[in-house]
């Protein structure tokens, strides 16, 4: 039996197989997983939309990108030590840049990353350093956006008609997307994936 994280394609099977009425039981089986990883996966995936109290289908996409940001998480702690403050602090008024102070590793303090640095500066919890102390003024660094964007030049979802959020007429859809993170020959995959449910039907 597999014991390892769900990956995309076994939660696109999920999917299929979940809203052809096939059992979990089953799901299971065809996947090579315990019946309770099954169960975890789809109650904690079906998700609520605004306006509806019961769930929608289990969604690959949001299963997916929830990990992945799970993952990402796994094994940080919060920066609260002094001695990391103060060193920041100190490189900062010697005219370091984050990107410096980043890349200067020390035996005895563990530093954090670049971006980290710019975002503790950003919200002044630093030791009282501001923007105005960089070496580098007004530079805040953002991660890349690695989601597909799309500018169809619609409406946006807050504005949509409350009858929507009813449920009371076919034709309302939603959708997700989601890129592949699995690398081929140290290149990054360019698969993507894209989840549409129809809101009153729930169809996908």
């Amino acid at each position: 039996m597999n014991y390892h994280h769900l990956n995309i394609e076994e939660r696109i099977v999920i999917l299929q197989l979940s809203v052809s009425g096939v059992s979990i039981r089953e799901i299971a089986k065809q996947l090579d997983r315990s019946p309770s990883t099954i169960s975890r996966e789809l109650k904690r995936n079906s998700y609520k939309t605004e306006g509806n109290d019961s769930a929608s289908p289990y969604n690959p996409a949001i299963a997916q990108k929830r990990y992945i940001s799970n993952k990402s998480r796994c094994g940080r702690k919060a920066i609260t030590e002094k001695a990391v403050l103060r060193y920041i602090k100190t490189k900062i008024e010697a005219h370091w840049s984050p990107e410096q102070i980043a890349n200067r590793l020390t035996s005895d303090v563990k530093l954090p990353s670049t971006t980290t640095i710019y975002r503790m500066i950003h919200q002044n919890r630093s030791g009282n350093i501001l923007m105005k102390d960089l070496r580098r003024k007004g530079h805040f660094l953002r991660p890349a956006e690695t989601r597909g964007k799309f500018n169809d030049g619609g409406r946006s979802i807050k504005k949509r008609d409350k009858a929507v959020y009813k449920r009371i007429e076919i034709g309302h859809w939603e959708g997700d997307t989601i890129e592949s993170g699995r690398r081929d020959h140290k290149r990054k995959s360019k698969c993507c994936f894209v989840t549409l449910v129809e809101r009153k039907s729930r169809n996908t």
